[in-house]
């Protein structure tokens, strides 16, 4: 019994410690990647702490493993955009500009009475009120009222989302001429709402 509860704590305390060193807050904010790790995690913690026979290291060495693979992807994927999207995917318009998007609800397995009850959730009394609906990269569906100024993403951290781009009627050469002769590679967050405002974040001159 002693040993059960030596072991519950010593694994209690390292996976406060790894989820901490992940930079991970709730499951609800969790990616695809990170929440099969969680799982992972929690799986082979589970084991030593109910079966005294096995070596606690047969548990410490693949999580440290798994909390390794994580902190590299997390890094790669900051570094090269590319796999930023194979990782994490994109946000998908359910609803844009006021036009509900049925078959995009039907590709992602959306039904209608869940626009309704995230409607319900964020105040909004009827469908007609909704201008953008967005299923996050997370899976939570984000709904901006018409009255909502909407700034559309088209660069984060140096990269062009061309979707975002297509859906706005603009090509590479609009892009170019916002930034005014500065490559894309320099941007760091630009957003353009729907009265054709622009805002653009340089990145840090050490970047």
């Amino acid at each position: 019994m002693l040993s059960i509860f030596i072991r519950t704590i010593l694994f209690y305390l390292l996976l406060n410690i790894m989820l901490k060193i992940m930079g991970k807050r709730q499951i609800g904010e969790l990616e695809v990647n990170e929440l099969v790790s969680t799982l992972l995690v929690s799986e082979i913690a589970a084991t030593p702490i109910t079966d005294g026979n096995i070596p606690i290291l047969y548990a410490i060495i693949p999580i440290l493993f798994i909390c390794a693979i994580e902190i590299t992807v997390a890094f790669v994927k900051n570094k090269i955009h590319a796999v930023k999207r194979a990782v994490e995917g994109k946000s998908i318009y359910i609803i844009y500009k006021g036009r509900l998007r049925q078959r995009v609800l039907e590709e992602n397995r959306i039904s209608i009475n869940e626009i309704l009850t995230e409607m319900r959730i964020q105040g909004i009394g009827d469908i007609s009120e909704v201008e953008y609906g967005l299923l996050e990269q997370n899976g939570k569906i984000s709904l901006l009222k018409k009255e909502d100024c909407a700034a559309h993403t088209v660069i984060t951290d140096g990269a062009i989302d061309f979707d975002e781009l297509k859906e706005l009627g603009l090509c590479e050469g609009d892009v170019a001429k916002m930034l005014g002769g500065r490559r894309v590679g320099e941007v760091f967050l630009l957003t353009i709402d729907d009265g054709g405002k622009r805002n653009i974040i340089w990145k840090d001159e050490k970047g």
